[in-house]
């Protein structure tokens, strides 16, 4: 099976709310890590079942799309989006990109780069973010050496 096959496979068991379909897209011993979002990370299959289990749960209309794949060997780029009413009725929607390896047709490795849709104010305030002291800002200031 292709990594983009695994791809759209899982995006699809996500929206049918099949949770076993949408764990066996992962090796056992899958491990990822969100750059941006550092100490996120997922290993082994067991994680990813909780976290499935609680998104069913908790966001109960989950749905899921894969908006376009890049198949690069036994890696796939996949930009994707996800979205539904969380159980306090606020919408949630999360998208972005995720690179996977695929080893005996299951997500093997990733890393992943998304996040929560929120309003961000246009690109002043992205600016006005980036430039600002961050002890100003509220958020920790990166380490780019990490």
């Amino acid at each position: 099976m292709s990594p983009k096959s695994i791809a759209a496979r899982w995006t699809q068991a996500l929206s049918a709310h099949d949770l076993d379909a949408a764990v066996a897209c992962f090796h056992p011993e899958y491990r990822d890590h969100a750059p941006a979002r550092r100490g996120e990370i997922v290993e082994g299959r067991k994680s990813v079942r909780r976290n499935f289990e609680r998104l069913f749960r908790d966001v109960a209309d989950l749905r899921a799309e894969l908006l376009s794949a890049v198949e690069d060997g036994d890696t796939v780029w996949m930009e994707w989006r996800m979205w539904g009413t969380r159980s306090d009725e606020t919408p949630m929607e999360f998208v972005g990109v995720n690179i996977f390896t695929v080893e005996d047709d299951q997500f093997r490795w990733g890393r992943i780069y998304t996040e929560l849709v929120r309003d961000a104010g246009g690109i002043q305030q992205q600016l006005e973010r980036m430039t600002q002291n961050a002890a100003n800002s509220g958020e920790t200031p990166a380490d780019p050496s990490a």
